[in-house]
């Protein structure tokens, strides 16, 4: 399968599900006011995780750069938008587990804005608590 996006349309979709003002990753955490509880810091954790591990293949099936090592959560996003950013279309058409780089990156929004919306399921039951 072809990959119809750009790596510059991936970078915007992955930084806008992670830190647009509305319906975001960034805007969920926000309704969560001071330490977080533990599902939602499991959630992040979770998330977390999962960046490193697709970014870890990416790289490893493109030649680029893998993931920081020591990054966070917020600093992960931030590398990751940068780095979709670099990749070529044909980089984005390479397989990882069966399945187009590309691909792989739009199931990875998708994970964002789920993620997003069970952080802010939690933190609303953490006010109204």
């Amino acid at each position: 399968m072809a990959v119809a996006w750009s790596p510059q349309d991936l970078a915007r979709l992955l930084t806008d599900a992670q830190n647009g003002p509305h319906y975001s990753l960034r805007a969920a955490l926000a309704l969560a006011d001071g330490q977080p509880p533990p599902r939602i810091a499991g959630l992040v954790a979770r998330l977390t995780g999962s960046k490193r591990a697709l970014w870890t293949g990416i790289a490893h099936v493109t030649g680029t750069a893998g993931p920081p090592d020591d990054a966070g959560l917020t600093r992960l996003a931030e590398w990751e938008g940068q780095a979709v950013r670099v990749l070529t279309r044909e980089q984005l058409a390479l397989r990882l587990n069966g399945r187009a780089v590309g691909e792989l990156l739009l199931e990875h929004v998708r994970e964002i804005l789920w993620t997003a919306g069970q952080i802010a399921a939690q933190a609303d039951r953490v006010r109204m608590a």
